[in-house]
Order: C-alpha cells, then structure tokens, then sequence
C-alpha cells in the first residue's frame, strides 16, 4: 500500500487528500442539529414503506435512506451516504474531464467544485435526497455516454443501460439530460441509432425502471399530482419572478468556482483566452449536457409560472470546472495548483464556518426539534383522552416526520398524496385507531384533517387545542413554538 502510494504523483495524492477531507468535513457538519433534515426523514419513511413509490419520486432514494439507517441506526450514517454521491460525483467528473484536458487540469475542474455551494453547504444542509444523488449519478451518466459515442464496446453501452435505469428509478428528472444526449448523438453519431447495443441499452433501462411504472400504473400516476401542484401558478407575475429568481440562484450557485477560476488568473497574471470553435463536438457537448436541461426549465417556469425549486437546477453544473478550464485554457504549473488547492481549502473552510454558524445560533424546528419532549407530551395527552396506543400522526411533515421516526414506536404517517387515496393506509385500521393531527396553524390543521378524512361532513365539530413547546439551539438559548393539535378518536 505505501509502495502504491509513492508512485502516486503530487497532484494525485492531493486529489485523494481533498477528497477525504471533503467527505469527513461534510459529513459532520450535520451533527450540529439534533434532527435529520425534512427530505432524508422522508426517506427513512418512504424506504421503510418497501413500495416501488412514493407519492412525489421514484423510490431509489428511499430504500438507499431507510436501509442505511436501518443498518447504521445513526444521523451520522445519512450525511456521510450524501457525501459518499458527492465523492461519486467528483470522480466521474475527474473521469469526464480527462476526456478533454491532461491529468492536472482534470483534478482542477473537481477540486473547483468546492466552491460551488451546491456541493457543500447545500447537501450539508439539506442532508440525503434524490437531487444529491443526481449529483453523483449525471457525471456517471454523462461520462458513460461519452465513451459509448467514442469507444462503442458492448461493456460501455451495457453500463450506461445500468446507470440510466436507476437514474429513472431515483428521479424523473433524469429526462433532463437524456434528451440533450439523444440530440448531440443525432447530430454527430447517428449511427448509434442503428446499432444493436443502443436498443440494448435502453432495453436495461427499461427493465430497472419498469417495477415503478407498473406502479404508477397501478396507482394512477398519483406522483405527478404532486408536479401539478408544484407547477400550479399564483398569479402572472410568478411567470416572470420565479425564473428570474431560478436564473439568480443558479449564478450564485456556480459564483464561488467561477470566482476562484478568475481570480486565480488575475492573481497570476494568466492571459484570459476564449476557446471558440463552434463545430467542435466537444463545444457541443458541454453546451446541450450543461445548458440546455436549466433551458428547458426555464422555459416551463415562464410557461407554467409554478414554483421553481433552486436544486432542480443545481445537479447540471457538474461540468462548470471542466468547462472553465476547456474555454479559457492556461498553462498550470505545481506552484498554480497549489495556489488552486488552498484556494478551494479557504473556500471550504469558510463554507464550513458559515453553514456551522448558522446550524448552531438558529433556533428552527427544522434543525433543533426537541421530539423526546415533544413525543411524550402528545403521547400522554392521546392516551388521557382515547385509553389505547396512538398509531397514525397526521399535519404538517415537518412536525410530524421527526415524532415517527425518532419516537422507535410503530407510528403511521399520514402523508400527503395530493389528493389520491394513500395506498399504504388501510381505511378500516385508521378509523378504527384513530388519528391525532398537529399543524402550524388551525386553518392548515383542517385542511390536513379533511384530506385524511374526506368523508367528513361539510360541518363538523372541530376543537383544535393549543399546544406550545420550547426548544433551544446549540447556545442554549431558547425559542417558544404554538402549534395546533386535533384528536380524531378510535371508533368504537
């Protein structure tokens, strides 16, 4: 092992060096919080339903939660599995890169991705979900295309079958890129259209992704209600305001790489040149792979005017470093990759703080939801009044996710499925045990109440009660919370 090690070059063991320090860096900074981010709570509880869907995505990012903390049994489990896609994804990108820069560049363009906070302070915040897997998974994806359009063995179109199946199979938005592959190859490699190992190709991923279509067959398409709902506008001016809004967050999202790239050449003196060749392939591939998936978005943002999530857009710009150093070529020597490496080490580093900070001083249910007190507060308030177990919790997620998944009991979450009878729910059983409901609100409150009930009558007797409860962030300050809780009794 250290003989290996020794024949490694310079910038090699520093690659392995940066990667280990952003894997373990990233996958503590969650352990600030006393509970795991909203997303990977859904997760643990999608994966722990052993169904091939959920009511919003496929269910790879499920069964990869639920399965990982059901094994490791800890927080800490989750955060490293988003870091472990984020080292997947760096590699891929260091692979992809080597198919148009040499060995030092190529660890350039993933040692810059440290400043783009999609990579960092996103996934440290937002833990496990499938958007981080997208981050591991499209460079895979992309590099896997690349070759096949290259080297056309069977083994390359074999595993870009394999990739794409569970790139469908964690998110629909997949679609995004493969669209852009099958344009560039339409354009300079139409002869994969006729070739055996293409229809192959898709055949494998058909195959993965079939179980969950015959799912969403089964039940209705019921997760692309939750897309209408996403997609519905709130008035003109969200046609205008949400791309915009899109098109600000994802420049701020790549700033820090570009930043540093820039920085770097004014600080050295680099001559700024821009490589221009608008028949090149290469160009080509970069432009429809990167742009045109943020394109299309754009475009349904200003046709639907809905609302357009900041991380729909983040998972493309896993070429930024790549093309930074394709576009605007300079000769790097050791003394300019180390001036790169503790550039991307500030940039880390200042990451860290920041995102460390703010985990620690905000005093949000969202990251400092005290559900030991919590739990046992409601639980004795249901048995007072209802003398049996509680099992189904319904409201709002974000209330409700932490007290099931934390609590050990067999709890049933009522989720929402935007209006489709929930195919994990036996009716008999949930109105035979009864529900207890907590909302931020009592309008809300309601609002959850007659979607897990909606053969209640127009007018019903509805007594919210009031419940408060106090939590503290990491300097033991405190904040007061009021919610609204709503017992719905066993039938007798």
């Amino acid at each position: 092992m250290i003989k290996l090690w020794d024949k490694l070059s310079y910038e090699r063991k520093w690659f392995i060096a940066f990667l280990l320090i952003h894997l373990l860096v990233w996958s503590c900074i969650g352990l600030i919080r006393t509970v795991l981010p909203t997303d990977s709570l859904e997760g643990i509880y999608w994966g722990s339903l052993h169904d091939f869907g959920t009511p919003k995505h496929p269910p790879l990012a499920g069964w990869l939660t639920y399965w990982t903390y059901a094994v490791f049994k800890t927080d800490f489990s989750i955060y490293f599995l988003s870091q472990a896609f984020i080292i997947l994804g760096f590699i891929y990108i260091y692979k992809l890169a080597h198919c148009f820069l040499d060995e030092t560049k190529s660890i350039l363009s993933v040692i810059l991705m440290e400043g783009c906070w999609c990579y960092t302070y996103v996934t440290g915040y937002y833990g496990f979900n499938p958007d981080v897997i997208l981050l591991g998974m499209l460079p895979l994806l992309s590099y896997y295309f690349y070759k096949c359009m290259h080297k056309d063995g069977w083994y390359n179109w074999i595993l870009l079958g394999i990739i794409t199946g569970f790139c469908f199979l964690n998110k629909y938005q997949t679609v995004l890129t493969l669209i852009p592959m099958a344009i560039w190859a339409l354009i300079f490699k139409r002869e994969v259209y006729k070739s055996p190992k293409f229809y192959l190709s898709v055949l494998i991923a058909f195959l993965i992704f079939l179980p969950h279509l015959l799912w969403l067959i089964k039940y209705d398409f019921f997760p692309l209600m939750y897309f209408g709902s996403e997609l519905s506008a709130t008035g003109w001016i969200n046609h205008i305001t949400a791309p915009l809004m899109f098109v600000v967050m994802q420049i701020a999202a790549i700033a820090g790489t570009v930043v540093l790239y820039f920085f770097f050449m004014f600080i050295k003196h680099k001559p700024i040149q821009f490589k221009n060749d608008k028949n090149s392939q290469d160009i080509w591939f970069f432009i429809l792979l990167c742009f045109a998936p943020l394109l299309i978005h754009l475009l349904m943002g200003l046709c639907d005017g809905g609302t357009m999530r900041p991380r729909w857009g983040f998972e493309f710009w896993y070429m930024i470093g790549i093309m930074l150093l394709y576009f605007f070529p300079c000769n790097i020597e050791r003394k300019d990759f180390n001036f790169f490496l503790y550039m991307a080490l500030f940039a880390l580093t200042v990451t860290f703080i920041s995102l460390g900070t703010l985990l620690s001083v905000e005093k949000n249910y969202r990251s400092r939801y005290p559900v030991p007190e919590v739990y046992r507060d409601i639980n004795a308030i249901w048995e007072e009044q209802t003398h049996t177990p509680m099992k189904y919790v319904g409201g709002y997620i974000e209330w409700t996710l932490p007290i099931v998944i934390y609590s050990k009991e067999n709890l049933v979450c009522l989720l929402d499925t935007f209006g489709y009878p929930s195919p994990w729910i036996n009716k008999d059983d949930f109105k035979k045990s009864g529900a207890f409901f907590i909302d931020r609100t009592v309008p809300e409150l309601e609002e959850h109440l007659k979607k897990a009930y909606p053969e209640l009558p127009d007018k019903f007797e509805f007594s919210p009660v009031e419940y408060k409860f106090t939590l503290t962030n990491a300097f033991n300050q405190p904040r007061e919370y009021t919610v609204f809780y709503y017992i719905v009794p066993p039938e007798k």
